[in-house]
């Protein structure tokens, strides 16, 4: 019965929720050199944007699936074009063919976290996360990939702690590889 119990809880677990859109059309070959505009906040943590950002472009780095062009240099040629680090609407066509132009990338990960803190569980706080991100073609304006992801870390097993995530930088780190693996 208890090994019953404990299988149960492994199946189940507090795994993360995700969703994923590829466009029919896509040739995920042509992005060989991506950007990645800091994420949108809409979370309490002040720099949740910039954190998942972070760890967000580390995981595409780590994949080796793309060319990322540096943050500073990216960054520059979106405050140059668009007079900000960052964008709540999206970027126009015409942006976007502009910062290809000026970084000479093929598309645009944008995205935006809406959830981000601590959130009370079984006794203890646990990190919380929910993030959107989405890849544009710089010259159709095309979305050619998105995907949103939310989960919970703590205890994934109710009755013993294996794979505890304690840390929102853990759970960062998690769904960033796992937002990455999700691109075909």
């Amino acid at each position: 019965m208890t090994a019953a119990i404990v299988a149960a809880a492994l199946i189940s677990g507090c795994g993360a929720s995700t969703r994923v859109f590829t466009h029919p059309e896509a040739d995920m070959s042509y992005y060989e050199t991506v950007g990645v505009v800091p994420f949108q906040n809409l979370s309490s943590d002040r720099f949740a944007g910039e954190k998942f950002s972070t760890e967000f472009t580390t995981a595409l780095l780590a994949s080796n699936k793309f060319g990322v062009v540096e943050q500073g240099i990216f960054v520059n040629a979106l405050v140059q074009i668009i007079g900000a680090r960052t964008t709540s609407d999206g970027l126009t066509a015409d942006q976007l063919k502009r910062i290809s132009e000026a970084t000479g990338v093929q598309g645009v990960f944008e995205g935006v976290v809406t959830q981000y803190d601590m959130a009370a569980g079984g006794g203890d706080y646990f990190p919380v996360i929910s993030v959107e991100a989405r890849l544009v073609d710089t010259e159709t304006g095309t979305i050619v990939w998105k995907a949103t992801i939310s989960e919970r870390g703590g205890p994934k097993t109710p009755i013993i702690g294996v794979g505890e995530i304690h840390t929102l930088g853990e759970l960062s780190q998690k769904l960033s590889k796992t937002l990455v693996s999700k691109i075909n």
